[in-house]
């Protein structure tokens, strides 16, 4: 029992070290290929019964002998853009997907403005935060799961009602606030509204200049 647990010990090393019990290594075919040559089709020998075979893995014809490799290369697929027409193939990309989102200003029922766009959730979630990445709008914040971007504006048309006495002692004038970019789902696409915070609408001339900013940036 003692000479079968030997045995059996043996063997496993010498499979994992690549080898048989018997000296022989294991035959790497995997580039014989390189030095293979083709073999002739199979010949009907006279007084024989008539051989009927097909091949399994047809090589078709080439119109010239490729050249055999040296040494094994991974084959890998041509260049997508080729440099002289990369700027087109982005221009057009570009262009493709502002016509995919097709980005406009319109109202909704209640005649608040907003922006819609064609696409679904993802894809425009993605659209509309690099849009705001490239434009001059400061984005302090982002939540994907409640569609939400949060975005810090210099308040408009401000007017200091403070009195002398508040002005030199009392807190400072706030000229800035944190308003909420929405992305609601629609029916066909999304549309963004603009927030004051999760129940009050912006003002109509703020979300007018963030809107338009943001669909300036989508169409370029």
């Amino acid at each position: 029992m003692a000479l079968f647990y030997r045995v059996a010990a043996l063997a496993l090393t010498a499979s994992l070290s690549g080898c048989s019990l018997f000296g022989d290594t294991f035959d790497d075919r995997a580039e014989n290929y390189l030095v293979l040559e083709p073999k002739p089709v199979i010949q009907q020998v006279d007084g024989e019964s008539e051989l009927v075979f097909r091949d399994a893995h047809v090589i078709p014809a080439l119109p010239v002998e490729p050249q055999r490799p040296e040494k094994f290369e991974t084959p890998r697929p041509l260049n997508f853009v080729a440099d002289n027409n990369e700027e087109q193939v982005v221009t057009s990309l570009a262009q493709y997907r502002s016509e995919s989102l097709n980005p406009r200003l319109d109202k909704d029922g209640a005649g608040t403005e907003i922006l819609r766009l064609d696409l679904g959730f993802a894809a425009s979630w993605a659209a509309v935060t690099e849009a705001l990445a490239a434009s001059d709008l400061e984005l302090s914040d982002l939540n994907r799961s409640t569609g939400t971007y949060y975005l810090e504006l210099d308040l408009l048309n401000v007017v200091d009602e403070r009195s002398w006495w508040d002005k030199l002692w009392g807190e400072e004038l706030i000229t800035r606030a944190t308003y909420l970019l929405k992305m609601n789902r629609s029916r066909q696409g999304v549309y963004l509204s603009l927030l004051t915070d999760a129940d009050n609408l912006a003002e109509p001339e703020q979300t007018a200049v963030v809107l338009r900013e943001i669909e300036k940036q989508l169409i370029q």
